[in-house]
């Protein structure tokens, strides 16, 4: 069994437990592998797969095994992309903007909704007369 993982280039989200076989780890940096420190029982050997990594989601399998049985581990890597971004404040283009107060909006509103409710009212309520 493995007793001890330390992921060495990355961050993992739960602390290592032996029964527990799946792990999520995310990775900031440009490395194409993870780096690990690990101890397991005498007697049994390590088999990593996919330790190849790609920006994105990646399936890291570590599977321990000797003659008898085996057991595997299931590591979810994160990386992310690095980007790089030129921030330069060179080019750019003012905003004239005329801060005149808009003086006769709010009561403009208010009359088109009273016009609106008498015109509903007057069609709704309306008094038919025959004669």
């Amino acid at each position: 069994m493995l007793k001890d993982l330390k992921i060495l280039n990355g961050d993992m989200t739960l602390k290592f437990d032996s029964l527990n076989t799946i792990y999520t780890i995310n990775m900031n940096n440009d490395d194409n592998k993870l780096e690990y420190e690990y101890k397991i029982d005498d007697g049994y050997s390590l088999s990593v797969y996919g330790n190849k990594l790609d920006d994105g989601l990646n399936e890291v399998v570590f599977t321990v095994y000797n003659d008898k049985e085996q057991m595997s581990y299931y590591l979810y890597v994160y990386k992310e992309k690095t980007t790089n971004i030129d921030v330069s404040l060179d080019n750019y283009t003012a905003l004239n903007i005329d801060n005149k107060p808009a003086e006769y909006v709010a009561p403009t509103i208010g009359v088109v909704c009273f016009l609106f409710i008498l015109l509903f009212f007057a069609f709704l309520f309306k008094n038919d007369k025959k004669y």
